[in-house]
């Protein structure tokens, strides 16, 4: 009744408000009376809707269990309320107060529920949709129920439409409803059409096996439907249940998991729409054209002089890190004391009006402007902030969907803040947090940037933060970001010295009584003078002080104290009696000290603790903590690794609390081997490490049944001995993504028959369900693995890596094709075969779209490669040392077309591939993404026979960073080889070596301004390198075997520092020594017709190696610039050399070599610790 009253009153509302616009002369006459009768007919039609809307209700009131299929109309549910569910304890969120759950307003939807009324409207489906609403996410809920007939369903089917995320709550009686069966196979017919919109399943109380082959409750559901509905209507439906049972999703089997799964769902929805609204992260970058414009007319691109460009502006308004040439500060007149001639500054600017508009709309409206409503709004609001980018974005960010009064009360706020204050305008978003939101924020300014979250979730989840919805909060007003592997924080610089500021305020005078510390001299000043107070919450000490030994008086009134890092080397004792009460993180690196030292450490109370990390420490078996931690109930995180002197296990918490164990390389000291690890009561486990873990024995049954949730298991080199036994169900593990088992200890005691059926064999048959898995490396496998056939259906697995696995079966392959029925699963992004020496074949990577890199090597046996040509995703390919690899052809013409995303193609010392081609038809279709070409060793592409290797114009490649062709007989003109060489203006290494046919001239070098590294080898008929001079960016020379080069022009190459010229019989002239003041390391063997050397010049020379140049007669030492550097000198087999000059000068020369010089004269002046080799002196 009351929302059709308030929509009448907004019709007649409208009505009256466009009359009065029309008194002012914004409406023509015929638009007036338009308007009019709109409103007439209003006021005419709604008083008989809610008429028909009261029968309507009475009548449903008066009908007691209807069997009709309108599941949310029954009144009396299956399943009461529970009244004892446990929900969020946040102060400012109370799941259960209904005058949160208004709709915002909108015409689309993120996220549709689709659940069975009397089932769950009062229990889960209520707390997640409270969830999503405090999130301020869009939901479709269907509250008033009013399936009275098939009017209904084209706005149900206009919601499903409209929304991204689809949740279906799966309960007993949910298939008993024709309603929710159409929602569904409307759902899935959405997630079909777009593979964008996702659906997460929730299984309440239900087995999803009933849901998936319709079963139990859901057999005796259709046995009802059968008779009222034709056979296509029931296969539909059991089509949508097959489908969205076989999806991963939730499955709820206690009431008292309803809150705690409510929240993972949210979660996870927060976490898809996020990926929806930052797809494309350029769309948020506004008016950046014109700056950018500005500073390329500073770069001065056309000139060769090393320019300076300073950018400097307020912090915020929009300078990012990574450039290498540009130089960016708040403070002008620093950058102008960089150098005053050449550093051109530039002022980067505050957005414009327009622009500010356009940027604030993107975070307060998700998109360019503001509705017509908000534009005046919108205005004000802006003009208050300075054009700063940073305010804007957080600013909308927290108006994002509020109401016009929240607006207007910001607004009123943000005028009263002085211009120029823009922490001040930042800190608006930060008080209209509430507490719990307001202390995680604080405590990642002042701690956690840059850091994982795992751990401070731990902590704030125990003082009943609601990290995972504040977390979202904050993301959400882009007060806190997450990187791009979803793992650390982040924050931009001025939200960390706002966070920062605001800890600084709440005690100006004396720092030690800020809530939060992390400054060493605070820190000791609190500690050691025992300024400790109540306020303090959080301490972090980094860097080593001399202060060692914190008593327990150091502690005396810090009951709030929740987190403390200790400084490094530091050790507590004491009696802690009654001392740190709340404390829910402790990090210590424990430093045992000096022999007789006191470390008397008891009543060290851990009943809140939830991480303690001793990681590192000389921590030894009689440390009075250990007494207290089996009884730490709510410890989540023990890490101990790398605790060197600890020669025992400690006692672990008895309440099985431990979710994070980390053994890593215990005991390394090894004096015995008779402990044993009890994983009995280790059911939350979620993280077990043991690498390098020495521990005789795991006792308390196989991890696949003690730890289900267990998503990390490392033992790589673990020395237990009934390892295999412990792991045997291990492929019962679903929530398992890291696994690594690199030389564990399989083989003791366990048969080889048993132990090729196990994944901890290196037998990965078990695989098809562990479903979480994301990481699998299998190393040191000595009976090889199998493979399993096409219905292995590994989910997630991205990376997997066979290091020495001896062999490789599958039992659906052919005898002539072995591996031709095998597949990896579809979802692997990297895939790594190495040192698989038995190995005779590879699976095929047809299914294989999303692999991006592929490694083989040291593969020998395998003649082909299966598949290459469908990898359209890859980006890395590396095939080494493949011995019997024969055909490559016509694979690699797919890899490069233009529509793959190929960066790098190595193929090394493979040498039986006997033919190459990477042109794949016209020059459009090379990839412009390449920037690592490297094709060496592989001999047989030498022989004539053999059809040459077909290199495109390598102009193509205007990326390439690397080029690396050596030991191939290459298709193209005899003198000039590498057409398009000279456009590689990104490259930094160049290596060519044995091209066939004789190469005499290579196109001109002079355009490669970035190379660092050129070695040309093995190529007797080249006579000139053109542009040699110009690399001004050379760090290495190495030229080997031209013996038809004559001259080298060195004069441009001033930062170069090794030069190696070997086996150059012709080469009568080098030019340039003298600008090469880098130089370091100089080296000249077999450059039979050298007459002179000029080292006059060299300033940094430190080794210098001359051998083999029988015309050289002198060399002068005396003319080095600094010979006090050259620390190494080597002259061998030079019989014509008569003088060393200026040896004397040599002070830091440290090695002498002089073999073979028999016309040298006597050697003087050498210094007491130098070695001479001189035979035939």
């Amino acid at each position: 009744m009351e929302a059709f009253t308030s929509s009448l009153a907004t019709i007649i509302f409208y009505a009256v408000a466009k009359e009065s616009q029309i008194s002012d002369g914004m409406f023509s006459s015929g638009m007036t009376s338009n308007i009019r009768g709109a409103a007439t007919v209003a006021a005419l039609v709604l008083p008989l809707i809610l008429l028909y809307k009261l029968l309507w209700s009475r009548r449903r009131s008066t009908s007691n269990d209807e069997t009709s299929d309108d599941n949310n109309c029954d009144s009396t549910s299956q399943l009461q309320p529970d009244s004892q569910l446990p929900l969020p304890t946040a102060q400012y969120f109370d799941p259960t107060d209904s005058s949160d759950l208004l709709p915002f307003p909108s015409v689309e939807y993120e996220v549709f529920l689709s659940f069975r009324g009397p089932d769950t409207r009062h229990q889960i489906t209520d707390i997640l949709f409270r969830f999503l609403v405090h999130l301020k996410i869009h939901t479709f809920k269907d509250d008033d129920e009013l399936r009275t007939g098939e009017g209904i369903w084209p706005s149900l089917v206009k919601a499903i439409g409209q929304s991204k995320i689809y949740v279906p709550i799966l309960s007993k009686s949910y298939a008993h409803s024709r309603w929710c069966l159409k929602e569904l196979v409307e759902i899935v017919e959405n997630m079909r059409q777009d593979k964008r919109r996702i659906v997460l399943p929730i299984f309440y109380m239900v087995d999803p096996r009933d849901v998936r082959h319709q079963t139990g409750p859901y057999r005796d559901a259709f046995r009802e439907h059968e008779k009222n509905f034709d056979r296509q209507t029931i296969q539909n439906w059991k089509a949508a249940l097959t489908t969205v049972g076989a999806l991963k999703g939730w499955h709820v089997t206690h009431n008292d998991e309803q809150s705690k799964y409510a929240d993972l769902v949210s979660d996870s929805i927060w976490s898809h729409l996020r990926r929806f609204y930052c797809t494309v992260e350029t769309d948020e970058l506004v008016a950046i054209d014109g700056h950018v414009e500005e500073v390329v007319k500073r770069l001065s691109l056309d000139f060769k002089d090393v320019t300076m460009v300073g950018l400097h502006g307020m912090g915020g308004i929009g300078f990012v890190s990574g450039s290498r040439f540009i130089v960016t500060s708040r403070d002008c007149k620093m950058l102008s004391r960089l150098n005053e001639n050449k550093c051109k500054l530039y002022e980067v600017q505050a957005l414009s009006p327009s622009h500010s508009v356009k940027l604030f709309s993107k975070h307060a409206f998700k998109k360019d402007y503001p509705p017509p409503d908000y534009e005046i709004l919108s205005s004000d609001i802006v003009s208050t902030m300075g054009g700063l980018p940073l305010a804007l974005e957080v600013v909308g960010s927290l108006l994002h969907r509020e109401e016009k009064s929240i607006w207007e009360a910001k607004l009123k706020q943000l005028r009263e803040v002085p211009e120029k204050h823009a922490i001040e305008r930042l800190k608006i978003s930060y008080d209209a947090l509430e507490y719990e939101a307001k202390e995680i924020f604080l405590d990642i300014a002042c701690f956690y940037i840059g850091r994982k979250k795992v751990k401070p979730f731990y902590m704030w989840n125990d003082c009943n933060f609601n990290p995972t919805i504040n977390i979202n909060l904050l993301i959400q007003r882009s007060m806190v970001k997450i990187d791009q592997d979803g793992c650390r924080f982040q924050m931009h610089d001025q939200l960390r010295d706002m966070g920062r500021e605001i800890v600084r305020r709440e005690n100006i005078e004396y720092p030690w009584m800020r809530s939060r510390i992390w400054t060493v001299e605070t820190a000791v000043e609190l500690l050691h003078e025992k300024k400790g107070s109540e306020q303090v919450k959080a301490i972090e000490v980094t860097t080593p002080r001399p202060y060692t030994n914190l008593a327990s008086e150091c502690f005396v009134n810090l009951s709030s104290l929740r987190y403390f890092k200790a400084p490094p080397d530091a050790k507590l004792k004491g009696d802690f009696d009654n001392l740190l009460p709340n404390l829910r993180w402790l990090k210590m690196r424990y430093h045992r000290g000096r022999l007789g030292d006191d470390d008397h450490l008891i009543n060290f109370h851990m009943k809140k603790l939830v991480i303690l990390d001793l990681s590192g420490s000389d921590v030894c078996n009689d440390w009075g903590g250990w007494t207290h931690l089996k009884m730490a109930n709510n410890l989540k995180t023990l890490n101990l690794s790398k605790c060197g002197r600890l020669t025992r296990l400690p006692e672990l918490p008895q309440s099985g609390s431990l979710e994070v164990l980390d053994l890593s390389s215990y005991r390394w000291l090894k004096s015995t081997r008779d402990d044993e690890l009890d994983i009995g009561k280790l059911r939350n486990l979620m993280v077990l490490r043991l690498p390098r873990a020495c521990i005789k024995k795991i006792t308390g049954g196989t991890i696949g049944t003690i730890s289900k949730g267990l998503r990390e298991l490392d033992v790589e080199e673990c020395e237990c001995e009934n390892l295999a036994h412990v792991l045997a169900d291990v492929g019962e593990l679903q929530s398992l993504q890291i696994l690594r088992t690199r030389s564990a200890n399989w083989k003791q005691g366990t048969h080889q028959q048993v132990l090729t059926r196990r994944l901890a064999a290196g037998s990965i048959v078990d695989l098809p369900r562990l479903l979480e898995l994301e990481t699998l490396v299998v190393e040191s496998c000595e009976y090889g693995l199998e493979i399993p056939t096409p219905g292995w259906k590994i989910s997630k697995l991205k990376y997997l890596r066979l290091h020495e696995a001896s062999r490789m079966w599958c039992s659906s392959g052919t005898n002539n094709n072995p591996g031709s029925n095998c597949r990896l699963p579809s979802a692997l992004t990297r895939l790594h075969i190495i040192c698989c020496t038995q190995l005779e074949w590879l699976p095929n990577l047809e299914n294989m779209e999303n692999l991006i890199e592929l490694i083989i090597e040291n593969c020998p046996m395998p003649r082909e490669i299966q598949g290459l040509g469908s990898l359209k995703s890859l980006q890395t390919l590396q095939i080494s040392d493949v011995a019997n690899l024969r055909r490559l052809i016509p694979l690699l013409g797919c890899l490069l077309s233009s529509a793959n995303k190929l960066q790098e193609l190595c193929i090394q010392d493979c040498p039986r591939l006997a033919a190459l081609s990477l042109i794949t038809g016209s020059v459009a279709t090379m990839p412009s993404s390449l920037q690592r070409l490297v094709i060496t060793g592989c001999t047989s592409l030498l022989q004539e026979r053999r059809w040459p290797v077909q290199i495109p114009n390598l102009s193509n490649f205007p990326r390439l960073r690397i080029l690396h062709l050596k030991d191939m007989r290459i298709d193209g003109k005899q003198s000039v080889a590498l057409e398009g060489l000279e456009c590689l203006e990104e490259l930094e290494a160049l290596i060519l070596g044995n091209l066939q046919p004789p190469v005499e001239r290579l196109p001109s070098l002079s355009h490669m301004t970035k190379l660092m590294s050129i070695e040309i080898m093995d190529m007797p008929s080249l006579r000139e390198i053109e542009g040699f001079g110009s690399l001004m960016s050379l760090f290495i020379v190495k030229l080997r075997n031209c013996s038809s080069l004559e001259r080298l022009e060195l004069s441009g190459l001033r930062k170069l520092r090794s030069l190696q010229i070997m086996d150059m019989p012709s080469l009568r002239e080098i030019e340039g020594f003298a600008s090469l003041k880098s130089l370091a390391t100089l080296q000249l063997t077999d450059c039979t017709s050298l007459k002179m050397l000029d080292l006059s010049g060299l300033e940094n020379l430190e080794v210098l190696d001359i051998s083999r140049c029988p015309k050289l007669e002198t060399v002068a030492l005396s003319s080095l610039s600094n010979p006090g550097k050259l620390r190494s000198l080597e002259i061998m087999e030079m019989p014509s050399l008569r003088e060393v000059e200026g040896l004397a000068n040599l002070k830091s020369l440290q090695t002498l070599n002089l073999r073979g010089c028999t016309s040298l004269g006597n050697v003087t002046s050498l210094g007491t610790t130098l070695a001479v080799g001189n035979d035939k002196c």
